[in-house]
């Protein structure tokens, strides 16, 4: 009888099937783009630093949501996601493909 249930609790965690819940509180999904570029990342060419703001600022408010860049390095912006003043989330933008990661 214990080899039964050994087997049987065996069996179940074996083919559980892992999945991943987007809920409500996800802000970026992976793979986002900014509205500049095109569906598969790229920019025609690297984008500026106002362009790329400009481009964060539409993506968000979209969404409801601010963004506030908080730093600059090589050719990625560094952004905090708010929700009525509440942070939500970090994100990056690669200003060459257009890309919107979260960090975290």
């Amino acid at each position: 009888m214990n080899i039964l249930i050994l087997i049987l609790c065996a069996l179940s965690i074996v083919t559980s099937v892992p999945y991943v819940y987007a809920g409500e509180e996800q802000t970026t999904p992976f793979g986002a783009v900014c509205p500049a570029c095109d569906t598969y990342g790229y920019c025609h060419k690297p984008l500026t630093y106002t362009q790329a703001l400009h481009n964060l600022e539409t993506y968000y408010s979209r969404k409801g949501l601010q963004v506030t860049v908080v730093r600059q390095f090589g050719r990625f912006l560094e952004a905090n996601v708010y929700r009525e003043g509440t942070l939500v989330e970090r994100v990056i933008l690669d200003r060459h493909t257009g890309r919107i990661r979260p960090i975290y």
